[in-house]
């Protein structure tokens, strides 16, 4: 009886946090079926007997333009979380979300693709502008980085619904599936108080208290209030050039830096080549073991999995570690395409090899989102006091924004100019250097209150 009871008891307390975690995780759910429609349907929009005919320039902008969206949807995204709260900003993403499916439905040439996946990439960048603050100020500490990985999570699974949707969707019915859903959790986040750091922030203390209450039920409300308090304090008196003026601090700039090479490292790993191009360069790797959309399929489900492992590893590892092991993976596995498109370039038999880029892409895929895809995330919600968090999340998203953007565009111009072994070699070595950077520079933040981790930062 004592076991139900203690079982019901944390379910009570943490059963708020996880209702926000599941809206969060639904958001992102979209950004990965909007990251994941491109593999599928670049390669099918490129073909003779596409219904809606692409040439490879303009596949490449389609492509392209949702990375150049999100640099957009940053800086939205942070004026958001600084003026109207960070739930807030989570309800208004869903609006450019909503207008990427839409305007994909309705569309009838490329300019319409073009606007659309604009759209796509200003939600991406509202996201990752406010997501991690609004599960960090709204979690317990003991739940915090599972919450944040679980969301990311998400954007793996969502990466997966895309792949298998365009495989087998035409383009206006998976886009309307996609719709609907958006609609449903804007009724979520209306529901949803708004965090207690930004009511304090603005001065509502009772609707603080109320929202206290709600996020942390079964704990100490008036210790809990106090805390948040506590960590807010001054917040609401001071302008904006005077929280930029805070980023001279020297425990802010080593901050600073930190999530912006995360956020550049996530995004120049080869990332986003594999994801938009993943069924290409399997055809172009001569492998046909099995069908290149049916790979890119249970890639993207291996991915699933890893993202469950790293909500389980993260509060247990260290963010430091699980970002290591990552690094590695994501290297070897970069090797690996690189070694093999080497050989097809040097006109040898790759036949006996057909199974060397699946394996990669596999490895890629696991290695990139137990670690790669979550870290960061959970590290720029901890890392930063409450009233620099939005700047603080500005810049880790437009750093994420640019690196993607050129990542993305110049793919296809690189590998004219170098090789495609050689583009996955470059990712590779860029890609090692985490490790020792992760070791020297990057502070453990596991199962430390922000108070903590504000104090550890002073100290260092």
């Amino acid at each position: 009886m004592v076991q139900v009871a203690s079982k019901t008891s944390s379910l009570r307390k943490f059963f708020p946090q996880l209702v926000a975690g599941f809206g969060v995780t639904m958001v992102l759910v979209q950004l990965g079926i909007s990251s994941g429609w491109s593999s599928p349907y670049l390669a099918r929009l490129t073909a003779p007997d596409s219904p809606l005919p692409l040439t490879l320039d303009e596949a490449s902008w389609v492509a392209s333009l949702l990375n150049l969206g999100r640099f957009a949807g940053a800086i939205i995204g942070a004026m958001s979380v600084n003026y109207l709260g960070s739930k807030r900003a989570m309800f208004m993403t869903l609006i450019p979300i909503s207008m990427c499916w839409l305007l994909t439905i309705l569309a009838k040439s490329a300019s319409w693709l073009y606007a659309a996946r604009f759209f796509g990439g200003m939600g991406l960048g509202m996201t990752y502008s406010s997501f991690p603050l609004y599960l960090g100020e709204v979690a317990l500490p003991e739940i915090r980085g599972s919450l944040v990985s679980l969301a990311a999570c998400g954007g793996t699974f969502g990466v997966l619904l895309g792949s298998v949707a365009g495989s087998y969707l035409d383009l206006e019915v998976s886009a309307g599936i996609y719709l609907a859903p958006c609609l449903a959790l804007m009724v979520l986040f209306a529901w949803l108080p708004e965090s207690p750091h930004h009511l304090v922030k603005i001065g509502e203390f009772e609707e603080a208290k109320k929202s206290v209450e709600f996020y942390r039920a079964g704990c100490q409300v008036e210790e809990e209030f106090d805390a948040v308090k506590k960590f807010v304090s001054n917040a609401s008196t001071e302008t904006f050039s005077e929280k930029l003026a805070e980023f001279r601090q020297p425990a802010l700039i080593r901050a600073t830096i930190l999530i912006i090479v995360l956020w550049a490292f996530m995004q120049i790993c080869g990332f986003n080549s594999v994801l938009f191009y993943m069924e290409i360069i399997l055809k172009q790797g001569q492998s046909h073991l099995i069908e290149a959309k049916v790979v890119v399929m249970y890639v993207s489900a291996s991915a699933v999995l890893a993202s469950v492992v790293s909500i389980i590893m993260i509060d247990r590892c260290g963010r430091r570690m699980l970002l290591i092991i990552s690094s590695l993976g994501v290297t070897l596995s970069m090797a690996g395409l690189g070694t093999h498109f080497h050989l097809i370039e040097s006109g040898y038999d790759v036949t006996d090899l057909q199974w060397l880029p699946v394996a990669s892409l596999f490895l890629f895929d696991i290695s990139f989102f137990v670690g790669l895809m979550c870290v960061p995330s959970a590290v720029l919600s901890e890392l930063f006091p409450t009233n620099v968090k939005c700047i603080a999340a500005c810049f880790a998203s437009l750093a994420g924004a640019i690196f993607a953007f050129i990542a993305t565009k110049s793919y296809q111009p690189l590998i004219e100019l170098i090789g495609q072994s050689n583009v996955f070699f470059m990712h590779a070595v860029l890609t090692v250097l985490i490790v020792p950077y992760a070791l020297i520079c990057m502070p453990e933040t596991k199962g430390k209150t922000l108070q903590q981790i504000q104090d550890d930062l002073v100290k260092r």
